[in-house]
Order: C-alpha cells, then structure tokens, then sequence
C-alpha cells in the first residue's frame, strides 16, 4: 500500500541571530523570509516582490471593486434612482479606471 504525499504546509524552524535575520531581509528584497530562503534551498523559482506602485494599484482597483459592489446593492434597493445619478456615478468610475491605467502605462 502506497502512501500519499500531502501538500499541507509543514514548519521548519531556523534560528538566525539579529544581525543574520537583517542580512536575510536585505537580501529578500521586498519577498517574504520563507520565500526568499525557500527559493534559496530548495533552488525554486520565486516570484518578484510586488513594488510600491504595483501594490499601491492593486489597493486602487480593490477601492474600485468595493465602491461598484456598494453602488450595486444601492442600485438594487432604491428604486428611485434617476438615470443621471446613475451615469454620474457610471462616469467617476470611468475616471478612476483610467487614473490606474495611466498609472500601469506609466510604468511600462
């Protein structure tokens, strides 16, 4: 009978002194620790660190996603919303998409 390998996360516990946890830091470069030395040991490819901008877009689109959702359950529930109010709003969010668009061509 053959056992199954599980995936399920597994602690591996290393001890650094300061001065190596700040060297291990430096070097992670904006990665997590257990990324950065993940990569390290086992020699796996791991994926860049998200840059300020990057983060900072995908907090923009995450305000953007949140204000269509509370827009639509508003949408839903009054039913004396006149079509202006809903083209005004319709046109800020277009505005707000193209703020994060330029801010990606930007940096392309």
């Amino acid at each position: 009978m053959s056992r199954s390998i599980s995936n399920k996360a597994r602690h591996v516990t290393l001890r650094v002194t300061q001065r190596e946890r700040e060297e291990l830091t430096k070097r992670a470069a904006g990665r997590s620790l257990s990324d950065y030395i993940r990569g390290r040991v086992l020699n796996k490819q791991t994926r860049a660190p998200l840059q300020l901008l990057e983060r900072e877009i995908i907090r923009q689109l995450s305000e953007i996603s949140d204000t269509v959702t509370d827009y639509s359950q508003h949408v839903e529930t009054h039913h004396t919303l006149k079509r202006k109010d809903i083209v005004d709003f319709l046109g800020h969010l277009e505005n707000e998409l193209h703020g994060v668009r330029f801010s990606i061509l930007k940096t392309g």
